[in-house]
């Protein structure tokens, strides 16, 4: 008997922490909270013949729901390939455009943006590939323009991580 209580309560202690492990990996952010972007470095390359630009690859996954702030790429083209879901691209002045799984998206240098996931279930992930000066930050965040369309809150933005 002894025996049996001594199971019997190692074995709910092993199932109070694993019910523990699953709901604290619930929480994944805050009520209110906007959900966080998820940057992945692939790699930072110099750009041949100009020693003064590099090349910047990395893998970007939207939550649900989830947005950049407005910002620019100071002197940089940013190539964006929609590799999963897609995403809402508005720039200063000009209506929101969806780009979609499949499709990629250049954007010139200096331009006003901001970009979302309209999905409310689906996370969007972007091969994004930007030219740029050599030791410059990759965005530099700037106030919103007046006129603006409707998008999810801003999520953390993970260019300086």
């Amino acid at each position: 008997m002894k025996r049996w209580k001594t199971t019997h309560a190692l074995g709910c202690a092993v199932l109070l922490l694993a019910l523990c492990q699953v709901s604290s990996g619930l929480q994944a952010h805050e009520p209110g909270a906007a959900p966080k972007i998820e940057a992945q470095h692939v790699a930072t390359e110099p750009l041949a013949g100009d020693p003064n630009k590099e090349i910047d690859i990395k893998i970007y996954t939207f939550p649900p729901s989830s947005a950049t702030p407005w910002h620019i790429h100071q002197d940089s083209v940013e190539i964006a390939h929609i590799l999963e879901g897609s995403i809402m691209l508005e720039k200063t002045g000009k209506p929101s455009y969806e780009v979609t799984e499949g499709e990629t998206n250049i954007l010139q240098p200096n331009v006003v943006h901001r970009g979302w996931n309209p999905s409310d279930t689906k996370a969007a992930k972007l091969y994004v590939v930007r030219i740029k000066p050599k030791g410059a930050p990759l965005a530099t965040i700037v106030p919103p323009p007046d006129q603006a369309a409707e998008a999810p809150p801003e999520s953390d933005y993970p260019e300086d991580e």
